[in-house]
């Protein structure tokens, strides 16, 4: 049955994305892979989607790399709208790569989650020789692309393949996410997600064992509903209390708006990404396997 205070609280259409944002960022995205250096489409798994694109900086080798996730309800988006946040982080001496995914109904939330972790393997034993670091590895993610960055967090990568280390990422940007899925139960989103209780459940970062305490900046709109809000919040209050570098941030607009913020090198929030990348250290961070709590 639909909540209609969920259904309102986590709707987006009203924003109209295809109108208001992503023109723009689709213009910008063309503009920017035609003039800068970048490897398109590099294959890391044998599906039509497992794909990324790699944006390296004037120096990669010496330079951390964030890796983007996007969002669009786990149903639609590509990386290729993204390709503007690249601009400014590459001028600031940061690497760019940006991953493609399968969405629901055609697999399901789990199936998204490991095909992120894939991705991240793949760029973790090739990004060498593309000319990066894999040693420096970061992820960004937005909205539905945040859930997953906050999976991947929550990943005990030793485990998922071998030879991997356990600080394989060394900091997370986790913008407008969506981290406890129940709520989602009651929308009419789960019309195309078809999550039951279970998956909910197993697949909400909120309820993930925290294996590393490695920072994380975690930021939303200041005009998004407050169940977004509500989602973030509680994601630092719950993994503040295991890993005290996890930090909250609030920016200026909407659910969309926060990327424009990102891409602009003269806001408050762009600086506040940089110094975060650039505050990333090289030691491995402490493991920590206390369980976090259920909503």
């Amino acid at each position: 049955m639909i909540d209609d205070r969920l259904e309102k609280q986590y709707a987006l259409g009203h924003l109209r994305p295809d109108l208001n944002f992503l023109p723009d960022w689709n213009r910008r995205s063309m503009a920017f892979r035609q003039a800068g250096k970048c490897r398109l489409d590099l294959a890391y798994g044998p599906g039509p989607r497992d794909r990324l694109d790699y944006f390296p900086s004037a120096e990669p080798k010496s330079s951390p790399t964030v890796v983007f996730i996007h969002g669009g309800y786990w149903q639609r988006g590509d990386k290729s709208a993204y390709s503007f946040l690249a601009e400014s982080l590459v001028k600031n001496g940061v690497s760019f790569a940006a991953i493609n995914y399968e969405f629901c109904p055609g697999v399901r939330m789990t199936q998204i989650v490991d095909q992120a972790r894939k991705a991240l393997v793949w760029l973790w034993h090739n990004i060498d020789g593309l000319g990066g670091d894999r040693e420096n590895l970061s992820i960004v993610g937005h909205s539905a692309g945040a859930h997953i960055s906050a999976m991947m967090m929550t990943t005990d990568w030793p485990s998922f393949a071998e030879g991997l280390p356990r600080d394989m990422l060394k900091g997370a940007i986790l913008v407008s996410g969506i981290f406890d899925l129940e709520p989602l139960l009651s929308t009419s989103n789960n019309d195309q997600l078809h999550l039951d209780p279970a998956e909910a459940f197993s697949q909400s970062p909120i309820n993930q064992t925290a294996v590393s305490n490695a920072p994380q900046l975690v930021a939303c709109g200041e005009d998004e509903t407050q169940e977004f809000k509500w989602q973030s919040d509680r994601y630092v209050a719950t993994f503040g209390v295991l890993n005290g570098r996890i930090t909250r941030h609030v920016v200026s607009g909407n659910h969309f708006d926060v990327l424009n913020e990102l891409s602009d090198e003269h806001s408050g929030f762009h600086r506040s990404a940089l110094n975060f990348i650039a505050s990333l250290s090289g030691e491995p961070a402490e493991p920590n396997t206390l369980a976090a709590g259920a909503r």
